[in-house]
């Protein structure tokens, strides 16, 4: 009797020893593609000072980290697919990365890096594109940024939104909207924004990173940046998207409100 019980937690044991080894085998390949998509980028500071900046796909921990020497933006909920980088200028950089959907859903954000006496700054932190298909409708959702640097160190952003929608079942939903905006940048605060805006009452406030809302009083007059049908409120020291129901969905691990 004791012998099949033994056969079977030998097997058992086999199995998950192959299973752990396997686990290990993977983070060891996740490791190493973070250690070689990890690089290094020369921008200037706001005050003309140049800087590196480094900009690290952590693959294992499912995170993106932007950093300095003295700071670290850390974007949580990151999809594993390597980001692409482009200098605007000498004095931004702007990382596309992916963020993991849901069924059928394709999700990617833009965050927009500047530097001011050693401290990293979000200029601008929005959605990229947003693809969705199922039921009989196709959502396409999509901006394309440039930097424009004008005299006197004055910077704007222009910034082109796509959006449409089409049902096959409801076509009087149907859309196509396109425009061009053009973004102004707040040299107290080192952010770009659309218009300045109040924002009053209580709000429920998602964390990627706990991946849990909680709800908080939100009370002033913030940056807004305006695309289409989403704002996006800098608020303390990041963005947060404003949605339905009084919601506030937070980018980056930024201090919460």
């Amino acid at each position: 009797m004791t012998r099949p019980i033994t056969l079977i937690l030998s097997l058992a044991f086999i199995i998950l020893r192959h299973i752990s080894f396997a686990q290990d085998e993977l983070t060891e390949m996740l490791a190493r593609d973070s250690k070689r998509d990890t690089k290094a980028y020369f921008i200037r500071s706001l005050e003309g000072k140049k800087r590196k900046v480094i900009v690290m796909p952590d693959y294992v921990s499912h995170v993106l980290k932007i950093y300095c020497l003295k700071d670290t933006v850390r974007i949580d909920g990151y999809w594993d697919v390597p980001p692409k980088v482009h200098l605007l200028g000498n004095n931004f950089i702007k990382v596309d990365y992916e963020v993991r959907g849901g069924s059928g859903v394709g999700l990617g954000n833009t965050v927009i890096i500047c530097i001011r006496r050693h401290k990293l700054f979000e200029a601008m932190h929005a959605l990229r594109y947003l693809t969705g298909e199922g039921a009989g409708e196709e959502d396409i959702y999509k901006i394309n940024v440039n930097l424009i640097k004008n005299d006197k160190r004055i910077y704007n952003l222009t910034v082109k939104v796509h959006d449409e929608v089409h049902s096959k079942y409801t076509p009087e939903i149907n859309y196509n909207y396109n425009n061009n905006t053009v973004l102004s940048f707040d040299r107290d605060k080192n952010v770009f924004y659309s218009i300045k805006g109040n924002l009053y009452g209580t709000f429920n406030m998602y964390d990627p990173k706990t991946e849990k809302e909680t709800q908080q009083q939100v009370r002033g007059n913030y940056p807004v940046i305006i695309l289409g049908k989403n704002n996006y409120y800098f608020i303390k020291d990041g963005w947060y998207a404003l949605g339905d129901n009084n919601s506030l969905q937070k980018y980056t691990s930024r201090p919460s409100l």
